[in-house]
């Protein structure tokens, strides 16, 4: 026998469109097909249409967004499979069948729309491509249209991605914790109708908070791609520079880099190091989530690697504080004049704030390298 499956419809101010939706999934998926509707605290009669066409229903008081409608959806559900499907009459019904189907070899699917200039605005067009470009660059996913409101799984795995979106981005969120939970996800192509009623979606606001949950997702599911990467070149970069500079400046026919390039190479080292520093605690705190941390975190992060950070930093931060007050107090025996001995000061400076950073560092990080797992994601 099949699994047990509830179809959950997340509705905000639905009445219109709802009757059409209920009567097109009962027409595929037969008349006692379990339906529930979650009425966002919608303003107009969405809950009484639900309950006259013998639905399911759980209501929201106040409208608490798509997303915090779906997880009270997946938890009220009485399926084995759960499938998400937009109240608008914009999805059709003939899908889910199939749906079913894939979930038996996957654990997630997703339907993905015929989007055209017939049932959807330019502005919405131009917003999809634009956001499945950032998730493709910046989360790694492959092509595809992570903005469908039409999606399936088990229960459990809804349960087990726990998402965190209220609004319009819980599509994305979950888009992106599909791949890092590495879940096999299928994909299979609908038909896109026009929306039945007042669209809710303002292309503009919800396309920024879209936007805003793939930017901050990075933080936590890209960190050593745009943290610690970038922040091992620019410190290898300022480190060169700085080397090459504190000699003198550097005159060619075609570039003249002086004292204010060594000042800005010092200040790279230390905005390098603290890169790396963000992208390692980073990825410890996503490892401290459940998720396995790589082979590369593991050994940069080590117990040996720490140590050698903490006695090292030490080492240089007390050098660099002996030079630095020797240079000093040499500077006021000699009567305060005017002061020459930039460069010294400039390297001497920035070791001994860089020795302070490797101690902070290797402090900072075994706080998160300590961090106890509570749940794993991808059991």
């Amino acid at each position: 026998m099949p699994p047990h499956t509830t179809i959950v419809l997340p509705a905000f101010n639905e009445e219109e469109a709802l009757p059409v939706v209920v009567n097109d999934i009962r027409s595929v998926l037969g008349p006692d097909a379990d339906i529930l509707v979650v009425d966002d605290g919608s303003s107009d009669g969405t809950a009484d249409a639900a309950r006259q066409l013998g639905c399911a229903v759980e209501v929201h008081t106040t409208n608490r967004g798509k997303g915090a409608a779906i997880r009270t959806g997946v938890a009220a559900a009485s399926g084995e499979v759960v499938i998400v499907m937009d109240a608008d009459a914009t999805y059709p019904a003939e899908t889910i069948p199939a749906m079913v189907d894939l979930l038996e070899d996957n654990d997630f699917v997703r339907a993905e729309r015929n989007i055209d200039a017939s049932n959807t605005p330019a502005i919405n067009r131009l917003g999809n491509v634009l956001l499945g470009k950032a998730l493709t660059s910046l989360h790694g996913l492959d092509a595809g249209d992570y903005l469908s409101g039409l999606y399936g799984a088990r229960r459990e795995v809804f349960e087990r991605l726990g998402t965190e979106a209220d609004g319009f981005d819980i599509e994305v969120e979950i888009g992106i914790k599909s791949q890092a939970n590495e879940l096999r996800v299928a994909t299979l192509p609908t038909e896109y109708h026009p929306r039945v009623g007042e669209k809710k979606l303002d292309p503009i606001t919800d396309g920024m908070g879209i936007l805003g949950r793939i930017l901050t997702m990075v933080l936590l599911y890209r960190p050593l791609v745009f943290f610690a990467v970038p922040g091992l070149i620019l410190l290898a970069v300022s480190i060169v520079g700085a080397l090459a500079l504190s000699q003198g400046p550097i005159v060619t026919d075609y570039l003249g880099l002086s004292i204010h390039t060594f000042i800005v190479a010092a200040l790279g080292i230390l905005a390098g190091f603290q890169l790396v520093v963000f992208g390692l605690a980073a990825a410890l705190y996503r490892a401290s989530l459940g998720f396995t941390p790589t082979i590369w975190l593991q050994r940069a992060t080590s117990t040996g690697v720490r140590t050698t950070m903490a006695v090292a930093g030490g080492i240089l931060a007390v050098v660099s504080g002996v030079y630095l007050a020797v240079l000093i107090i040499s500077w006021l025996v000699a009567g305060g004049p005017a002061f020459t001995e930039t460069r010294q000061l400039v390297f001497t400076s920035t070791g001994f704030v860089f020795g302070l950073q490797l101690v902070s560092a290797s402090l900072f990080l075994t706080l998160f390298r300590d961090r106890p797992a509570p749940r794993s994601p991808s059991s």
